[in-house]
């Protein structure tokens, strides 16, 4: 399991560093943590967050960035399915939106789709590591 159920990291070059290059089943979600991808390492965690971090045909740029979790494990493909298990549990069944559209796609296509069904395709540029990063959604007091 999981350090704490919701210990969730910035998914930054710099948090990304520091994990172990080891098996393990990991969480994409967004600002809010609605969770958006539930995947395996392959046995380098540290190489796949890396690898996801910087394609933004699999994980499009989201305003607040993404935040990850994850639980390490030797037997990967067994931790991954009860993750989705679990929340296609909570969810009626559904999968986790990027795992759903993953699904959906013909093999070897990247192409996003937003929630109203238009496919879209666009370049979009990671913010540099450091770099400030505004919102223009106003502070909920």
């Amino acid at each position: 399991m999981f350090a704490k159920p919701d210990d969730w990291q910035p998914l930054t070059p710099e948090v990304i560093a520091a994990l172990p290059e080891s098996p393990a089943v990991f969480e994409v979600a967004n600002l809010v943590r609605t969770v958006l991808f539930i995947d395996r390492a392959q046995g380098k965690l540290r190489e796949r967050l890396t690898t996801l971090w910087q394609d933004p045909t699999r994980l499009p740029v989201r305003p607040g960035g993404h935040y990850f979790r994850y639980e390490l494990s030797a037997r990967e493909e067994e931790t991954l399915q009860k993750r989705l298990a679990a929340y296609r549990k909570r969810h009626r069944g559904a999968l986790p939106v990027i795992n759903h559209e993953a699904e959906q796609r013909p093999t070897g296509t990247v192409t996003p789709i937003r929630r109203d069904g238009e496919k879209r395709v666009r370049a979009v540029q990671r913010p540099v590591a450091g770099a400030v990063v505004f919102s223009t959604v106003p502070a909920q007091v």
